[in-house]
This record gives structure tokens, sequence and C-alpha cells, in this order.
């Protein structure tokens, strides 16, 4: 077997496995195959069938094969492998982030909507309503972490 075909199913495998937890948590969508494999993207010249190459082509955009290959040797090491599932953890957490609290919708988190966020998170401590949060408002797991801190 030729070293890109064997890339390609490597890929077309590691895609799989990193789809179907996607897909459990998802469930069922339309036209999405194992792994999240969306047939209208991958058919690149829409001729309503995908050819290998394009199925290639597709899985590897999906996994950021490019990305995920830090030295550009055409492998991909565990590290590598790694390095990428974190950067993309990361960036799906930045995403929530973002339409959690992002008040006007564009996109972005102002300063403005981050003490937003923060003034209504500081009104949930301030129990009493007195400005200030002592440290009997706060919740009892806190408490019990911050006397551990203290002893220590």
């Amino acid at each position: 077997m030729r070293k890109s075909v064997k890339l390609a199913i490597a890929f077309a495998t590691l895609a799989g496995m990193a789809g179907s937890v996607a897909y459990a948590k998802e469930g069922p969508r339309r036209h999405h195959g194992p792994g999240g494999f969306e047939f209208e993207r991958a058919d690149a010249d829409n001729s309503g069938d995908i050819t290998f190459e394009e199925f290639a082509a597709a899985m590897s955009q999906r996994i950021g094969f490019a990305d995920a290959d830090a030295n550009s040797d055409g492998s991909l090491t565990v590290e590598e492998i790694a390095a990428e599932m974190q950067r993309q953890r990361e960036r799906r957490r930045a995403e929530r982030m973002i339409e959690r609290f992002d008040a006007d919708g564009d996109g972005v988190l102002s300063l403005a909507e981050i003490e937003t966020h923060q003034r209504k998170v500081f009104a949930l401590m301030d129990r009493n309503d007195d400005g200030v949060v002592a440290e009997d408002e706060l919740p009892r797991r806190d408490r019990g972490n911050r006397e551990r801190r203290r002893r220590n």
C-alpha cells in the first residue's frame, strides 16, 4: 500500500473514533456518516458521489492533519495528535464561552460583557446586598476549600 493511502486510512479511523463521541452525544443527523462525515461537504465536485480522494481530503480537513503535523514530516506522533486534540477542545470551550456571554451577539466578548457577567456573579454571592461579600456568604464548598488552604 502506498504511504498516502495508509495515512488516509489512519485519518479516517481517527476521525471515526473522534466523531463517535460527538455522534453519541448529539444523536443522529441527516446526511452524516461515521465520525460526523458530511456527504455534501465531501462531494467537492457536486457529482452526487464521493471518490476516495474527496473522502480522504474531507477527513484530513476535519481532523486538521496539516495543523497537527507540527514538524511537517508527513506523519503524526502521539504528542502531535494530543496537542491537536487539546487545541480543538480549547477552541470548542472558547466558542461556548462566547455563545454564553456574548450579550450583543457580535461573536466577540467585550470587556463590558465580561464585567456584566462578573457583576451578576458578584450579586449572587452578595446575599445580603451590602455591596461586599463576606466569607459567610460564600457557598459552603468554597469556605471549606479556603479553610483547608489556610491550614496548609
